[in-house]
C-alpha cells in the first residue's frame, strides 16, 4: 500500500480531524458519508485516530488483527468499503514521522475537546526494549475534562489544566505516575505491585483505589481524599525523595500537606463532593470563603478575578455549581452578595494564544 500524498494536510484540516475525534457518535450512514468523502483506507484511518489521539506510536506496527479489532470499535458492521492489505514497514516508518512531527501542534489544536479518553493499545514484544523507560503524557485543556487509561487499566480523570505521566511499559516492582493538577483515580487492585503517585511535595501508596488529588502548583494545600480502598501518603523531600514517617488515610478521610508549615494531617471528609462531584462536572463549596470559591473557579473556567475590594474575599458560603458558564455564576454571586462585577474579555498574545479573561469585582455602595 501507498500512502498518499496529502495524509499530512489531511491530519492538519479541521473537519477532518473534528470528523475522526466525533466518529463514535455517528450514524453507521454518517460513518460511511465520512469515509467516501475522505477517501482514507483502514490502515490510514486507524493510524489517523492513533496520531490525532496525541499518542506517538514510533516504530509500532498494527497486525491485520489488531487493525481488524480496532476499526471493529468504531462501530461499523463490516469493513468492506476499505482496503485491508497491508504492505511492509514503509507506512508505519512514515507514520513514525509523521507523530514526532505533529503530536505537539495537534495536541494545541484539538486541547479544546472537553472530554477526551485516551488508551494505550497492545504492543508487539519486538518493542518492549525500546519502550522501558518512555513515558507518556496525557493533558486536560484549561476549561475542560480528559479521562486517561493507564497501561495497567487504571482510570484517572483530569480536571482543567492537569496532566499525568506514566510509563509506557514498566517492569518495576510498582506502578509510577506522576500528576500535575488534580486528578480522580480508579486504581486497578494489584496487591503484588503498589501504585505511586508523585506531585508537588507528596507521593501516595495505592493498592486499589478510588481516590481524588488536588495537587495544583499554586495551592497551599495539597489535598488527598479516599473514597474507597487503601493508601498512605509521605512527604517527598527537595530532592523528590519520600521521608520516612508514612501517613494511613481511610475511606471517607483526607490526608492535607500544608506546604507553608511542611505539615501532614488526616482528617474525616464532612462532604466527599466537595472532592469529587468535578468528575461530575458539579463543583460543591461548603462554608467556603469567597476568595477560595474564585480561586478555584479560576482553574476552571479560565479566568482571573481582580476583587477591587478585598474584603469581599471573607464572605463564606455554601454554593454549588453544575457545569454552569462563568457568566451564570456571576449572576448568582451578584444576587447572593453586595457585588458588582464587570468582564474585560480575552486577548490575543503575540504567539497566538489568548491570555485569560479578567473578571472585576467590586462592593456595592450603600443605596445602589
Amino acid at each position: 500500500m501507498t500512502y498518499r500524498k496529502d495524509f499530512n494536510d489531511l491530519l492538519s484540516d479541521e473537519e477532518f480531524q473534528n470528523g475522526i475525534f466525533n466518529f463514535n457518535f455517528f450514524s453507521n450512514e454518517e460513518k460511511r458519508a465520512f469515509i467516501r468523502r475522505y477517501s482514507v483506507n483502514k490502515e490510514e484511518f486507524i493510524q489517523a485516530r492513533t496520531i490525532l489521539s496525541g499518542l506517538d506510536f514510533q516504530g509500532t506496527r498494527f497486525s491485520e488483527e489488531e487493525l481488524n479489532y480496532l476499526w471493529g470499535k468504531l462501530g461499523i458492521e463490516t469493513a468492506t468499503t476499505l482496503s485491508s492489505k497491508l504492505k511492509s514497514g514503509t507506512m508505519m516508518n512514515w507514520f513514525s514521522k509523521a507523530a514526532a512531527i505533529l503530536f505537539i501542534p495537534l495536541l494545541v489544536t484539538s486541547v479544546w475537546l472537553s472530554y477526551k479518553t485516551v488508551k494505550l493499545e497492545a504492543f508487539k514484544d519486538e518493542n518492549i526494549d525500546r519502550l522501558a523507560g518512555t513515558y507518556n503524557t496525557v493533558f486536560a485543556p484549561v476549561g475542560g475534562r480528559t479521562k486517561a487509561v493507564l497501561p495497567d487499566g487504571s482510570e484517572v480523570w483530569l480536571n482543567s489544566g492537569s496532566s499525568v505521566q506514566y510509563p509506557v511499559l514498566n517492569d518495576q516492582a510498582y506502578r509510577e505516575v506522576k500528576l500535575t493538577g488534580e486528578g480522580f483515580f480508579k486504581v486497578m487492585k494489584n496487591p503484588n505491585k503498589p501504585m505511586f503517585v508523585s506531585a508537588a511535595g507528596i507521593r501516595v501508596k495505592v493498592y486499589g483505589t478510588t481516590f481524588n488529588m488536588n495537587a495544583y502548583e499554586d495551592n497551599t494545600d495539597i489535598e488527598t481524599v479516599l473514597v474507597e480502598g487503601e493508601i498512605s501518603i509521605v512527604k517527598l523531600n527537595k530532592e523528590g525523595k519520600p521521608e520516612n514517617t508514612e501517613y494511613k488515610v481511610k475511606p471517607g478521610e483526607v490526608g492535607r500537606l500544608n506546604r507553608l508549615q511542611n505539615t501532614i494531617s488526616v482528617a474525616p471528609a464532612v462532604n466527599i463532593d466537595v472532592f469529587t462531584g468535578w468528575v461530575n462536572g458539579k463543583y460543591v463549596f461548603r462554608n467556603t470563603s469567597f476568595k477560595s470559591i474564585l480561586e478555584r473557579l479560576e482553574k476552571i473556567h479560565h479566568v482571573n478575578f481582580v476583587l477591587e475590594d478585598q474584603t469581599l474575599g471573607d464572605y463564606s458560603f455554601d454554593a454549588t455549581f453544575e457545569d454552569q458558564n462563568i457568566d451564570r455564576i456571576m449572576e448568582i454571586f451578584a444576587v447572593s452578595l453586595p457585588i458588582k462585577w464587570r468582564s474585560v474579555h480575552a486577548e490575543q498574545k503575540d504567539d497566538k494564544t489568548f491570555s485569560a479573561r479578567k473578571i472585576f469585582i467590586s462592593k456595592t455602595k450603600t443605596g445602589e
